[in-house]
């Protein structure tokens, strides 16, 4: 079992490469900076713990700052769905999110304070009996597991309910697939942690184990996962030119398509008169096939016309649909009307529809009331 006690240094050796390959690789991910930065900071993060784990199983009499990448574990769900939301282009209220984790992690600190006078990890555990800290520290741990496991398992819900601008390769299927994969690979992780001190208790033994384990674990995991997404085009949930690759950019800059207003109006005219609006599932490639014109033209011409992306552009048509049916005598549900313009859940219509017009569909009918 010795051997056990390195895993979280090979972790660790994985994680730096990682990180090496997220800050340095120039495609991927698309235009955001901030995707590469928060998933450069969550692989950070498990780096701290590996770390962190090393030290403690290599040196647990002397190690007296054991542990303090645990101070930040309830920041590693917010993060990801964070991730998650800007990869898929799914609005954030990041400034409220900011102070409830600030609030969060000053709390967790607080309570740990009285905790960090002792010189090791042994010292830790023998004292947790009788300073009585042993049951409040069992359900702050399960806490910010539930916390965890709750945004994990959201980032996924999320995910694989994103729609996607073109109908995806065989490859990019692929790398979709185990992205997914891997996401709900960490909700079982956690799970299975929880699970695990749930029935053991938080004792030293348990706290080995999960040192010995779980640090092995998820950098198995994220390896996968970020691997996969830096090759997922970014471009395939955005449908915007800008978010190719730069290689791929500079191909189609110096492509045939000197001058693409022309091409726009025909995108346009199409997308109007045949109402391809109207189907939610709406891809560049039925467009691109329609016209005769290849998908990065096509995601091209609008962007650089209309300044939209592809999903925006088309949820323009919609919104102008909609607002046509809202001042109706009698007009449906607006549920019902959502569905009718081509959106597939009420949420999407209320954001694209405040996105377009400042209002939600309810105010929007009040004020042309009055």
């Amino acid at each position: 079992m010795a051997i056990l006690n390195i895993t979280p240094l090979l972790s660790l050796a994985v994680g730096v490469l990682l990180l090496v390959f997220i800050l340095f690789r120039k495609s991927g991910l698309g235009r955001d900076k901030r995707l590469r930065y928060i998933l450069a900071t969550l692989v950070f993060y498990f780096v701290f713990v590996s770390f962190d784990y090393y030290t403690t199983l290599s040196e647990p009499g002397s190690n007296w700052y054991f542990g303090i990448s645990y101070m930040f574990h309830h920041l590693v769900g917010f993060l990801f769905y964070y991730f998650i939301a800007l990869l898929i282009k799914l609005p954030v209220a990041f400034k409220k999110w900011l102070f409830i984790v600030i609030g969060l992690t000053l709390l967790r600190w607080f309570f740990f304070y009285p905790l960090f006078e002792h010189e090791n990890i042994d010292a830790f555990f023998a004292s947790l009996p009788a300073s009585g800290y042993d049951e409040w520290l069992f359900l702050e741990y399960l806490s910010v597991t539930l916390l965890n496991i709750f945004f994990f398992f959201l980032a996924f819900y999320r995910f694989r309910k994103a729609p996607t601008a073109l109908v995806l390769t065989k490859d990019e299927r692929l790398k979709y697939k185990w992205a997914k994969l891997i996401l709900i690979a960490l909700v079982i992780l956690q799970l299975g942690m929880f699970i695990n001190l749930s029935v053991n208790g938080y004792t030293l033994d348990t706290y080995q184990i999960s040192m010995k384990f779980e640090s092995l674990l998820i950098a198995i995991f994220f390896f996968i996962f970020a691997y996969s997404i830096m090759h997922f085009p970014v471009f395939a949930f955005s449908g915007d030119f800008e978010d190719l690759p730069e290689e791929t950019q500079k191909k189609y800059a110096k492509s045939s398509l000197k001058d693409s207003s022309e091409l726009f109006v025909q995108i346009s005219t199409l997308v109007r008169e045949e109402q391809l609006y109207l189907d939610f599932d709406l891809k560049l490639n039925t467009l691109s096939e329609k016209l005769g014109s290849s998908i990065h033209h096509v995601s091209q011409a609008i962007n650089q016309n209309s300044g939209m992306s592809f999903p925006d552009f088309i949820n323009s048509f919609r919104i102008e649909e909609a607002k046509k049916r809202l001042l109706m005598p009698k007009p449906d549900t607006i549920f019902a009307i959502s569905l009718d313009v081509g959106f597939n859940s009420k949420a999407a219509f209320y954001t694209a529809f405040k996105k377009v017009t400042s209002q939600t569909p309810t105010e929007f009918k009040k004020a042309s009331k009055s």
